[in-house]
């Protein structure tokens, strides 16, 4: 039994015989359903040694061999979870072809594979969590559960109670209108101020484009929190397991028993 109760050969028992093959890459802590569906399309993904890059494949767990990069995959028997606080200059990603930092390299210690729940660009800081937990990190990105998340920012100029008014309402990205946000205004003067913003949706870049939409940059971003989750006093590039406390709160958050 895993750490909150998490028992992946629970689930695998009570699989139908035949599951989708993104949903059986995150149960075996690739990556993200929605990431998945981007690794079997390049081509990395092989079933009983056939690349297959089908997105509607389904596969059988107890009799087909899967892969991905070479490495045949099993569901973990237990689940894992961390938090990092990550630092400025990183990338939220496995691998970069460009040979910049990742956040993976800040977790060498980790021996189990983990993948990362949601993004922070290169220049932010903050709250990312890891899991090989596909089944909540799914949730845990759906909009449906509207999984709340808070920033620390600094922009570069005077925000008016005007634009507060603006980001609090939504703001119309290219993807819609973002949903209401929580402000708060920690201070503010001509050229720089600084609020706390609490959001429900995880649009790419979402909170520098609200914040260009209304004439200003970001100069700092932290995340502070995500969902129950927060830093607290974990150092600048450091890592820390979630207690048992933190893991069976993310399930009740994302409705999972």
């Amino acid at each position: 039994m895993g750490l909150g109760g998490n028992d992946s050969g629970t689930e695998l028992s009570s699989w139908r015989k035949r599951v989708r093959l993104n949903r059986y890459l995150a149960l075996c802590g690739v990556a993200s359903r929605r990431k998945c569906d981007d690794i079997i399309l390049s081509g990395n993904v092989a079933v009983n040694d056939v690349v297959c890059k089908e997105l509607a494949t389904l596969i059988n767990p107890k009799k087909d061999k899967v892969s991905y990069n070479g490495e045949i995959l099993k569901v973990p028997v237990n689940y894992s979870y961390y938090i990092l606080n990550k630092p400025a200059g990183y990338i939220t990603s496995s691998g970069d072809p460009h040979n910049r930092k990742t956040v993976y390299s800040l977790l060498k210690d980790v021996g189990e594979r983990v993948f990362h729940v949601g993004r922070l660009d290169q220049d932010s800081k903050g709250l990312l969590l890891f899991t090989n937990d596909g089944k909540m990190a799914h949730r845990l990105l759906h909009p449906k559960y509207e999984v709340p998340k808070e920033y620390l920012l600094t922009v570069n100029g005077f925000l008016s109670d005007e634009s507060i008014s603006m980001l609090e309402k939504g703001i119309v990205l290219e993807e819609g209108k973002t949903k209401e946000a929580i402000i708060k205004l920690i201070r503010r003067k001509e050229k720089e101020s600084e609020i706390r913003i609490t959001i429900s949706q995880g649009w790419k870049r979402q909170i520098r484009r609200m914040v260009e939409a209304i004439g200003l940059g970001v100069k700092t971003l932290r995340r502070e929190t995500f969902g129950c989750l927060s830093l607290s006093d974990l150092e600048e590039g450091g890592y820390r397991k979630l207690t048992v406390e933190e893991i069976n709160a993310l399930k009740r958050l994302v409705k999972l028993p």
